[in-house]
């Protein structure tokens, strides 16, 4: 079982904002979030269901009332917003 408060949040979600940024979005689902924190090694993905691991992290944040304000689970699927969304919104439509 994995231990889900040994994982640091803020570099997870900083590494998020990170991309996001990079690639001019807003919002990420879990699966394409999970995909680029394996890459850069913060939260192993699964192969044969990806976007598990950090699907199963979000709940656990949910459920002890730690999940941060722009993260929502909608119909079962889990949308990741950049977490400063309006002050990001100037720099990436700047040009």
């Amino acid at each position: 079982m994995t231990n889900y408060l040994s994982f640091n949040v803020g570099a997870i979600f900083s590494d998020l904002d990170d991309y996001m940024l990079s690639t001019g979005r807003l919002e990420i689902d879990a699966i394409e979030a999970n995909r680029e924190l394996d890459r850069k090694g913060l939260l192993k993905d699964d192969q044969t269901h990806p976007g598990k691991p950090l699907e199963l992290l979000l709940g656990r944040l949910r459920d002890m009332n730690l999940l941060p304000q722009g993260v929502r689970q909608l119909y079962g699927t889990w949308k990741i917003k950049h977490s400063k969304t309006i002050a990001k919104v100037r720099m990436i439509f700047q040009y």
